[in-house]
């Protein structure tokens, strides 16, 4: 008898302890939530939270009191009731491609190129669906874009989308594509078959070009980051769209093509050990 009351009290102190685990994962879900909508949509008051995350009040209340606890929101100056985030979002993002040492290599040949240029420089990468920029320098023009890092945008709409997804293998393609090809603008591809020659185009002359078909105001030109069938990234030069060099794509797109050339043969000497030759990127 007693054995057997030891077991179903074990069995009921696993049950509890597993219990608390999910609450405990169910929570830390969607705090991590709450951060993605204020970032989205801030300044973001606690009703309006809790009707995007589909919860209550008082859990939305939570949430964002957790959040402004660990210093990644702060109420808003202007209307105290709302929340907005804090400078810490950046400190974090400031890590991404790390792992491979892709800011460092990259920023000395953004910098030459953006000089050259006087326009924006971007440098992005993929994540699932979406293209995300991870560093900038902005153009020295008056009339300029501001893009800012951490924006995030559907890859098939955008130049460095385009770039990257066309170096990867056709069959990794259509992870980090929708179902459906959305007309963000009048001049988005929305037919798979048409996206598809514009992926073959791109992988053959080696840059992408984006003219008005994420915004109408917006045009850009990219090259991909990374070895055949390994992209790691991507490099665009972004204007508003009545600076795009109609007559003058290839010279712009072959300084694009050099400068992410010459990221590409950074990251190559990067990974290669020691005393092993490196050769240059084509």
């Amino acid at each position: 008898m007693i054995r057997r009351a030891a077991i179903r009290y074990g069995w009921l102190a696993t049950l509890a302890a597993l219990s608390c685990y999910c609450q405990e994962v169910s929570s830390a879900a969607t705090v991590l939530r709450a951060l993605e909508f204020i970032a989205s949509h801030q300044p973001l008051g606690v009703s309006e939270l809790a009707r995007r995350l589909g919860t209550t009040k008082p859990t939305a209340q939570r949430a964002l009191l957790t959040l402004a606890e660990a210093d990644w929101i702060r109420r808003s100056e202007s209307e105290p009731g709302r929340w907005v985030l804090t400078a810490k979002p950046l400190q974090v993002a400031s890590g991404i491609g790390r792992e491979f040492g892709l800011r460092e290599a990259a920023v000395a040949p953004m910098t030459a190129l953006a000089e050259e240029t006087t326009e924006s420089v971007h440098l992005a990468v993929l994540d699932r669906q979406d293209v995300v920029i991870i560093d900038d320098i902005e153009s020295t023009q008056l009339v300029r874009i501001h893009w800012p890092i951490g924006s995030r945008s559907p890859a098939y709409a955008t130049a460095n989308g385009k770039a990257i997804l066309s170096a990867l293998p056709r069959d990794r393609v259509a992870q980090h594509l929708p179902a459906r090809l959305r007309a963000i603008t009048g001049e988005t591809i929305t037919r798979m078959k048409d996206f598809e020659a514009e992926l073959d185009l791109v992988a053959r002359r080696g840059y992408s070009i984006q003219r008005g078909e994420l915004r109408t105001d917006v045009a850009s030109i990219a090259a991909v980051i990374g070895k055949p069938g390994r992209p790691v990234a991507s490099l665009s030069l972004f204007m508003p769209a009545h600076r795009f060099p109609e007559g003058d794509v290839e010279r712009l797109a072959t300084k694009v093509m050099e400068a992410s050339q010459t990221v590409t043969a950074a990251l190559s000497r990067q990974e290669a050990p020691a005393g092993s030759p490196v050769r240059p990127s084509a």
